[in-house]
């Protein structure tokens, strides 16, 4: 076992990779906090839902439109630039959304602050996970998938942490208070991740004897991992609104968050896990697999009526999501040129926030008309749908690698002394 888990020691043996993950742990915090801590400070400031659930979508789905572009701008002038301009946008945005709510402004003036904060959404761990192939490009296939691994690890730390300290801060302090520690998180992490100049990959430079449609993404892959990663979110968001449903209805409310840590920490362990596995299958079959065992761990749920049993199910269920999570990455590092690789993860990024987003009204209806039960139902054709878009997903018929798991690295003609730009 200790030989296994010394996997994680390997790649956090250099000190710049330990310096860039903490940075990308911080950055991504308000990924976590920012929903919900607006949530939190329109419901306790005007008792209305509504309007929170209305703020809140603007932010997200505004965050999912612009993922990609900022992925792009990323691609073509550096890292550094764009993580702190997002930074600074998100920062203003929430500031005007917290302003406009204490004084009483109108809605639509919370929803426009709420676009610009939207706008702000923190591309940092695509950037960390670029970062990763870059340094890990000439050492051995399984170095990558154990630091992807340790990327998924971190995000279900960043939804563990999270929820409970933005509603800690809220509640025993101001909601007010809860979001200005999200702007000074979000803008303290995008510094510290910038200015890491060293370990900041290359502007995407053309290849030598390379022409401009060896840098192009396939539309036709893009699209169904877009569409995957979409059904992924969905079932994300969808069993969050279920579980509350669920908890509500057995008047256990106060502990629904406790039941979805219990799927938080089956993902953590997973993915630990994963990390320490070499692989000997490429990463579409692992996401296939992935999206099976997540659909079968949803099925039991219907049959399920106590907490303590759907806690159980959903620790099992949650062993599912961290190796498909990284599977998804890895698959979208392995099919597209270095050179759009961030790009690329914004696409998935957007497709999986929107899922989430569809995922959180779609079932809110269903379980409005026919409560938490027709909302596990409901979950059910979730999952089949996922089954479906991840046996859809086809890869570059010109493979970017011929080795599973091989890092995609366009050779820089520029020279490692552009590193440090």
């Amino acid at each position: 076992m200790t030989r296994a888990f010394g996997a994680y020691g390997a790649v956090l043996s250099d000190p710049s990779a330990r310096r860039f993950t903490l940075a990308g742990l911080l950055a991504r915090l308000p990924l976590s906090m920012t929903g919900l801590g607006i949530v939190l400070l329109i419901s306790l400031t005007t008792g209305s839902f509504g309007r929170a659930g209305l703020v809140t979508a603007c932010a997200t789905l505004t965050a999912a439109v612009v993922l990609p572009w900022w992925g792009r701008r990323i691609d073509r002038i550096g890292q550094a630039r764009v993580l702190v301009i997002a930074a600074v946008l998100a920062a203003v945005g929430l500031t005007g959304v917290t302003a406009t709510v204490l004084l009483g402004m109108p809605l639509w003036l919370t929803c426009l602050a709420a676009v610009v904060s939207g706008l702000g959404a923190t591309s940092a761990g695509s950037a960390v996970r670029a970062r990763w192939t870059y340094l890990l490009r000439e050492r051995e296939p399984g170095q990558l998938n154990t630091a992807y691994s340790l990327e998924a690890v971190f995000d279900e730390v960043v939804f563990i942490v999270g929820p409970v300290l933005v509603t800690f801060l809220a509640t025993a302090i101001h909601p007010a208070f809860a979001l200005g520690v999200v702007v000074v998180l979000g803008l303290a992490g995008a510094i510290a991740l910038a200015v890491q100049r060293g370990t900041e990959p290359p502007l995407a430079v053309p290849a030598v004897g390379h022409d401009r449609a060896s840098a192009r993404l396939s539309l036709r892959f893009l699209i169904s991992v877009m569409l995957a990663c979409a059904a992924l979110g969905a079932l994300f968001g969808g069993m969050e609104v279920v579980v509350v449903a669920f908890a509500r209805e057995h008047d256990i409310l106060p502990y629904a968050g406790a039941i979805l840590m219990v799927w938080a920490a089956g993902s953590l362990i997973a993915g630990l896990v994963t990390g320490t596995i070499h692989w000997k299958v490429g990463p579409r079959r692992r996401f296939r697999v992935g999206a099976v065992l997540l659909a079968a761990s949803v099925l039991p749920l219907l049959f399920v009526d106590h907490p303590v049993g759907v806690a159980g199910l959903l620790l099992l269920s949650g062993l599912a999501i961290a190796p498909t999570l990284i599977s998804s990455v890895a698959l979208t590092q392995s099919s597209v040129p270095a050179s759009r690789l961030t790009e690329a993860l914004g696409w998935t990024s957007m497709g999986m926030a929107t899922g989430v987003a569809l995922g959180a009204a779609v079932l809110g209806r269903v379980i409005d008309g026919w409560g938490a039960r027709g909302g596990f139902m409901a979950m059910v054709g979730v999952a089949l749908l996922l089954v479906a878009s991840a046996l859809a997903i086809r890869t570059p018929a010109k493979q970017l690698r011929a080795e599973p798991g091989t890092p995609a690295v366009v050779p820089d003609p520029i020279g490692a002394e552009n590193l440090s730009r």
